[in-house]
């Protein structure tokens, strides 16, 4: 009997760890099914497959830009500002996320994010050749 304790145990614990390392490659199917979703204006179902996108790869940039306009649409502007600017974050060169971030700011009467200041490219200096 307490061998057979230990066998399902162990089995359990083996199987909850296998489980564990399969998370994380499931987005790409969640955003399939949060894509079809939304395009069928099914919009919280499409939510319900953004945020689980999100939660299997927290550094997946497009769930968080469905976040952001499943919220939007739902009349959520906080929420949706919120997940703009994860997605933002994640993808900071991103000029359409940035418009959607601006945007919502200005409609909640936030300020507007610093525009950042663009590196200066270096200038070489202009090499005149020598004449005798």
């Amino acid at each position: 009997m307490r061998y057979k304790k230990i066998i399902f145990i162990s089995f359990l614990l083996f199987g909850m760890t296998g489980w564990v390392w399969a998370q994380n490659d499931h987005y790409p199917e969640f955003m399939e099914m949060a894509n079809k979703a939304y395009a069928d204006k099914k919009i919280d179902l499409a939510l319900t497959y953004y945020q689980a996108a999100a939660d299997d790869n927290e550094d997946y940039w497009p769930a968080y830009q469905g976040l952001g306009s499943c919220y939007y649409l739902k009349g959520k502007k906080k929420e949706a500002l919120k997940a703009f600017e994860k997605a933002l974050s994640l993808n900071p060169d991103n000029p359409q996320i940035s418009r959607f971030v601006q945007a919502l700011r200005k409609l909640l009467g936030l300020a507007p994010l610093p525009t950042p200041t663009p590196t200066p490219i270096p200038v070489m200096p202009t090499v005149v050749p020598v004449t005798q």
